[in-house]
């Protein structure tokens, strides 16, 4: 579990170092063919963290429940996401990493509703829960580099055709 979390860790401060110098407007800009965003992709990480380990775990959410559902899987952005509102999930998303580590450690995850992932790895347990997330937020990252290229490439179109 320990190196799983280090690994989460690690990505989220990469994830959150793509995000820095990106106004909030890029993080939120859906660029041609894509159906989310920067911003929503990086919440989508810390609410599939609740998802997995606490839902499915049967044990209370450690953050709101309205905020772990507003960006669960099948979600797509409902709006703008505020400087404010993802402020609060770069936050929650360290936070939530030593609340589970603490969680675990008080073996508070005793039954598991089983689920079979998108990339059809059937999880039985917390352990696998928290493998799969880190290999989730891994995923997610990657989108958001892409992203990344598509906004600032857009951007390249739009001055150029300006001029």
């Amino acid at each position: 579990m320990g190196f799983s979390l280090d690994i989460a860790k690690h990505t989220r401060l990469n994830f959150i170092k793509l995000m820095d110098g990106l106004s909030i407007e890029q993080l939120n800009f859906i660029p041609e063919g894509y159906t989310n965003n920067i911003a929503w992709n990086f919440a989508h990480i810390v609410a599939a963290q609740q998802t997995l380990c606490y839902v499915r775990g049967h044990v209370s959410t450690r953050m709101p429940i309205d905020k772990v559902t507003k960006y669960q899987k099948g979600s797509a952005p409902e709006g703008f996401i505020s400087e404010e509102e993802l402020a609060y999930y770069k936050d929650q998303a360290f936070v939530l990493l030593d609340k589970l580590k603490a969680d675990v450690a008080a073996n508070l995850f005793t039954s598991y509703e089983r689920v079979t992932t998108a990339f059809g790895v059937t999880i039985n347990n917390i352990n696998g829960a928290i493998t799969y997330f880190t290999t989730h937020d891994t995923l997610h990252l990657g989108y958001a580099q892409a992203l990344r290229r598509a906004v600032i490439n857009s951007e390249k179109a739009i001055e150029s055709s300006i001029y």
